[in-house]
């Protein structure tokens, strides 16, 4: 019997992981209802991945002159805007949204393909090859017709039945990881994308919205269209938001449908909330003047009619993760409405029809 040697069989297996490894698994599908862009426990809670050192450019730019912003924090860049909303457009705004009904604010698991991804490449460039490689050895080698040839089509057909049982397997365990988020968002959330009344609060507030994020050479509507419907969610006590980011590190392949990457985060507070419900981003030191007792990060109390606006990417798209925050644990209800300005146009359902931005 001729004496097998296993490095011929190894070196075509591996010749062919680059081909298995760039398998994109973006195809598979390209639809989410995408409300916060949370990722598993260990994203959440320490990011999975760590700073790469890659540049954060510049972020977009808006009306620094706009009345009664304050920056509170540089690079990145976080304001607050006091008075933003008018009370009367803050308590129209909830009532519209208590009249649509709220459900269970729905969590997208962001990144996936990307997780995805990784994982096929590294089981298809490791375990795979070194499984199929030994069960194809023990196969052959008793055999009396064994040779390298023997070896290698053994190893070969062994590898494509164990890859295609480790993607499967790992496609199991990406779906685990995405209902396991439910449990990280308790709110209630709705979207209001009717613009029809000029004087509702959510026309004042994508009209306010507009004039903060525009530049002069986009008009209100030309802004307007590239926001998401402003969603208005509510916290009630105990309920939270975990640790998470606003962009999408493959926002060119998830968010495609939606206006891809997301450049900036605008939250109006619509209601006080003295106890609780703080914004917290726990990747930046806390205001210098905070009132915020026992808090070693920046912090931001809800008051009724300030706006939050912060970059969850720079101008170009580029993922920023210092922006990672979160809604703390409500003590009383708290009410919120945010709008997500994207890089492109969001079409509807996810943006508002072109009869609302007539409305701008």
């Amino acid at each position: 019997m001729e004496r097998l040697n296993p490095i011929f069989p190894i070196l075509c297996l591996l010749s062919l992981t680059q081909d298995a490894a760039s398998f994109n698994p973006s195809s598979l599908t390209n639809h989410h209802n995408r409300q916060s862009q949370l990722h598993p426990p260990t994203r959440t809670s320490t990011p999975r991945y760590v700073s790469t050192g890659a540049m954060v450019g510049p972020r977009m730019p808006i009306d620094e002159e706009y009345p009664g912003i304050q920056q509170v924090h540089k690079n990145p860049d976080i304001f607050v805007i006091e008075d933003f909303l008018d009370r009367a457009s803050c308590a129209d705004i909830v009532e519209k949204a208590k009249e649509k009904n709220l459900e269970r604010s729905p969590v997208a698991y962001a990144g996936w393909t990307e997780d995805f991804r990784d994982l096929v490449e590294l089981a298809a460039k490791g375990p795979v090859v070194w499984l199929a490689l030994i069960t194809a050895w023990v196969q052959v080698k008793d055999s009396a017709n064994a040779n390298q040839v023997s070896l290698v089509l053994q190893a070969l057909q062994n590898y494509a039945g164990i890859f295609l049982l480790a993607v499967t397997g790992i496609a199991a365990f990406t779906y685990s990881r995405a209902e396991g988020l439910k449990s990280l968002r308790t709110s209630t959330s709705t979207t209001l994308d009717d613009m029809s009344e000029k004087e509702n609060g959510a026309t004042k507030f994508v009209q306010n919205a507009a004039k903060l994020l525009g530049t002069p050479s986009n008009n209100p509507q030309q802004e307007a269209a590239l926001f998401e419907a402003p969603t208005v969610i509510r916290y009630e006590p105990e309920q939270v938001l975990a640790p998470h980011f606003d962009a999408n590190r493959s926002a060119d392949t998830e968010d495609a449908n939606r206006g891809g990457q997301t450049l900036a985060t605008l939250i109006v507070y619509l209601n006080d909330v003295p106890r609780g419900g703080l914004t917290r981003f726990g990747k930046l030191p806390p205001i210098a003047d905070s009132n915020e007792a026992g808090e070693d990060k920046l912090t931001v109390r809800p008051k009724m009619g300030d706006a939050l606006l912060f970059f969850p990417a720079d101008a170009m798209g580029q993922f920023d993760e210092r922006t990672e925050h979160e809604g703390c644990a409500a003590v009383d209800e708290k009410w919120i409405a945010r709008i997500w300005r994207h890089k492109n146009r969001v079409p509807p359902p996810f943006g508002l029809s072109e009869s609302s931005l007539d409305c701008i």
